[in-house]
């Protein structure tokens, strides 16, 4: 194998240009204007059935008090054209000013309803959204934690389940309120409209002919800054990992070992650098189409000033019309463009929260199968007849026509090299796998035609790399019967005395209390056998018909191997469970009543411990090999060497 030479890391702008938190970054810029108005009523209608469903009474108070403000802006516009001529009437001055007093305290009155129905719009708002937000991440969270182990595998459904959670939960909080800002801009576009229509008919032509300019400037800075963006967020996504790599506890000691502190300040200097000359580059490229935008608005600006003097001097419209058309259309112009602004935002963010609902669609497609019949509170025998299964993504199988059958009281063992198929089997038995062909049946019952989780929860399973959860040392034992608050006391005592936990926990200020994480205040760090103990407690505390014990004690010292070995293995072990033992270390699986030897997915031998040593084959050469390097030398191995 070669050694590629030159920059290590590679090119991050291109490693990360389709990463699964870009794939709709920038969508609105590439949409056409028609494409954006097309879709904006369907997104419309799909964000307020989710206001709907979390609060009606706050999305009824929206629509009513949106409805309610845009027409205080309409009549507030009114009023001031009534201002207007009264100011423009003709008269001494004094008298003009006592004469729109009135008209004044109508517009004062107006604006100020106006400021109160949006303050309830906002109110109701807020009533809403975090009620959206948390109705779709605790559907988000219930499915995505019960989808089947086979679909958690698959690294496409990651990419869904991650872009799910880190853009389509975030935008669905954001789109709320941009969607009630595309309603506020819009009805105040359409009041506008309406007031140039009951000023003079001939006005209304104006309106687009001034504020389209202003429009299209708007259209073409957010598609600037959307391309921006997309660029922007590619490298701020590696400077967060930089960042989290340098503050991290885990990463702290390795990171000091090898000194590569400034390895790591560099590339964050680089890539902080790289963002801020994009965040400059968009300023000025921003300032150059608003410059543009703005003198293009002037130009339509210009046109209709002079259209509008032309009906001035033809006596086509009064002069107070004339100033009050001044006033409306600077309002449609700032209407428009807020109206632009945000629906290009609604647009893109639209699409994440599109995404989001699809996924949970999909995760509901993916749920564990669902039946009357459940598992058996025990079993006598588990039979596996002809087993195979394959990965997702994989050619080969993982099992290849497996076939066993497990009696309760015996302790069975499944051993043989990295990626034979031990583990698989395991998780089969447990019903986090379902075979490809073949059956898997409990007293005879084929578990496909039982409740998933049902058979879950009748399988404890003890992993080589188990959770460490951030509770108490009993909580971290209560879980595994899927409770946090209630606790068998002697139960607990019990599997931890098993395990050899109970040493730990006595050790932990706090005991069964303390807090088993040093990411939180207070918190208490364990050793990695010490979280092995804790692990095979929990295991035990199941109390389940199935116990199977994956590389369980892989990170323990020899006599708390030896102790745990003795619980589950020796005279404590329980006589209507099934025990299964996986383990490289092979000195403990002798006492296990049968031992099964995995290689390339099938099985290749099976037997007792001297039933095998006696057949000579592949478990007698690991076994012999494993127990050579016990031994102490001889003097003619000495010379031999």
């Amino acid at each position: 194998m070669t050694v590629p030479a030159g920059p290590v890391d590679g090119d991050i702008t291109d490693e990360l240009e389709e990463a699964y938190w870009s794939v709709y970054d920038g969508a609105a810029a590439k949409a056409t204007v028609g494409q954006v108005l097309v879709r904006l009523p369907r997104i419309v209608r799909q964000i307020g059935r989710l206001a709907w469903q979390a609060d009606r009474v706050a999305t009824a108070a929206v629509f009513v008090l949106q409805l309610a403000s845009a027409a205080m802006s309409a009549f507030g516009l009114v009023a001031s054209v009534a201002v207007l001529h009264e100011l423009f009437a003709q008269g001494p001055t004094p008298d003009k000013v006592h004469s729109a007093v009135p008209q004044i305290l109508l517009v004062v009155a107006f604006l100020s309803a106006r400021a109160l129905l949006e303050a309830g719009v906002a109110v109701a708002q807020a009533r809403v959204t975090p009620k959206i937000r948390t109705a779709l991440e605790s559907d988000f969270l219930r499915l995505t934690a019960h989808v089947r182990l086979d679909a958690v595998d698959d690294a496409d459904w990651h990419d869904d389940a991650y872009r799910a959670n880190d853009r389509g939960l975030f935008f669905a909080r954001q789109i709320v309120g941009q969607v009630v800002s595309l309603a506020s801009a819009l009805l105040g576009l359409i009041g506008t409209a309406g007031v140039l229509t009951v000023l003079h008919p001939l006005l209304l032509p104006l309106l687009p002919l001034s504020v389209l300019p202003v429009g299209a400037a708007a259209v073409r800075t957010a598609r600037a800054r959307f391309h921006s963006f997309k660029r922007w967020n590619a490298l701020q996504r590696r400077v967060r990992v930089f960042s989290w790599l340098l503050l991290d506890r885990d990463s702290a000691a390795e990171l000091r070992s090898d000194t590569a502190q400034s390895a790591l300040l560099d590339e964050h200097h680089r890539l902080t650098t790289r963002i801020a000359d994009e965040d400059t580059r968009l300023g000025v490229s921003s300032a150059l189409l608003t410059l543009g935008g703005r003198a293009l608005g002037g130009i339509g600006t210009g046109i209709t000033y002079t259209a509008l003097g032309a009906m001035l001097i033809a006596g086509w419209l009064p002069l107070a019309a004339g100033a009050g058309a001044v006033l409306a259309i600077q309002a449609g112009q700032s209407s428009l463009t807020r109206f632009v602004d945000v629906a290009h935002l609604v647009y893109e963010h639209a699409m994440w929260v599109t995404d989001l609902l699809e996924f949970q669609e999909r995760c509901r497609r993916l749920q564990p199968r669902r039946r009357e019949l459940t598992a058996p509170e025990t079993v006598k025998t588990i039979t596996l007849q002809d087993v195979t299964y394959t990965y997702p993504g994989k050619d080969a199988p993982a099992l290849d026509r497996v076939s066993m059958t497990l009696q309760a009281g015996q302790t069975v063992a499944f051993v043989g090299g990295n990626g034979s198929g031990k583990s698989t089997c395991s998780r089969l038995i447990a019903g986090l796998y379902d075979p490809d062909t073949g059956s898997v049946r409990w007293d005879g019952v084929d578990v496909t035609d039982m409740d998933a989780e049902s058979l879950q929860a009748r399988v404890s399973m003890v992993l080589q790399d188990p959770l460490h959860f951030p509770f108490s040392a009993l909580a971290n034992l209560t879980i595994s019967r899927g409770t946090l608050t209630r606790a068998d006391p002697q139960q607990a005592l019990d599997a931890a005395e098993a395990s050899g936990a109970d040493t730990v926990i006595a050790g932990l200020p706090g005991t069964w209390a303390a807090l088993l994480s040093k990411r939180f205040r207070g918190g208490q760090e364990l050793s990695a056998g010490q979280w092995a103990k804790i692990a095979v407690a929990r295991g035990l505390y199941k109390n389940a018909p199935a116990l199977l014990l994956d590389e369980p004690t892989a990170s323990m010292d020899p006599k708390a191997e030896h102790a745990v070995y003795q619980a589950v293995l020796g005279g404590k072990r329980r006589a209507d469970q099934i025990t299964v033992l996986i383990s490289h270390r092979l000195a403990s699986v002798v006492e296990c009543d049968r031992i099964y030897v995995f290689d390339g997915g099938r099985i290749t031998e099976s037997g007792s411990h001297r039933e095998l040593m006696d057949l000579g084959g592949a478990y007698a050469e690991m076994f012999t090999l494993q127990a050579a390097g016990y031994r102490a030398p001889t003097t003619a191995d000495k010379e031999e060497v």
